[in-house]
């Protein structure tokens, strides 16, 4: 799968999971979006260690900027020792 196309979007409102295929998000944590359910729930990829999981849609902020992505994706491979093709 190629991240680098998919959306990012940054947490504005800590969440804690409720069920065990929820990920527990803190504020200005980065998440790889996968998919969306009605807009109210997202499935993501934590960026900083790779956490897969839901979270509500309301707790998430759309990052549109390309050199804030650019840098989010270049910073995830190095974390997850993934080659980027960025």
């Amino acid at each position: 799968m190629d991240r680098t196309t998919l959306t990012q979007v940054e947490i504005i409102r800590s969440y804690t999971a409720k069920q065990s295929d929820e990920l527990s998000l803190q504020a200005a944590d980065v998440v790889l979006v996968y998919q969306k359910v009605n807009d109210d729930w997202y499935e993501g990829e934590r960026l900083r260690d790779g956490e897969r999981g839901w979270f509500p849609a309301e707790c998430a902020k759309e990052i549109t900027c390309q050199a804030t992505i650019d840098k989010n994706v270049e910073r995830m491979g190095r974390l997850l020792g993934l080659e980027t093709n960025v």
